[in-house]
């Protein structure tokens, strides 16, 4: 018995944990003139994946980014004007730091929360 319930708490501790985001607003102050909400996030481990929508003067986009929490870089994964767009869309090569005080910066510290 306890052997089964140690194998049960190990799984349910390897699996992401994902939230959905009820239309959370998120403050970017290096982007003033813009709101954007947190569609879907999503951590296991030292990675945290965030999706967010972005409405400003030149029209809606959506991000999805990959973020290492541990060692404060980020890629993004998809991007676009639709939701479909930003899932077809071909994710960066590789991991890039993240810049203090830019757009990856704020939209990480909610994704790495």
């Amino acid at each position: 018995m306890k052997n089964t319930l140690s194998i049960a708490i190990m799984s349910f501790l390897a699996v992401p944990t994902v939230l959905q985001a009820a239309e959370l607003k998120i403050h970017i102050p290096t982007d003033p003139k813009a709101s954007y909400t947190i569609l879907e996030k999503s951590r296991s481990g030292d990675e945290a994946t965030i999706v967010t929508k972005r409405v400003g003067s030149s029209g809606t986009s959506f991000s999805k980014r990959l973020y290492n929490c541990s060692n404060e870089t980020v890629k993004y994964i998809g991007t676009g004007d639709t939701i479909e767009s930003m899932n077809a869309s071909k994710p960066d090569p590789k991991m890039a730091p993240i810049f203090d005080k830019s757009i990856a910066y704020y939209v990480g510290k909610e994704a790495c929360k």
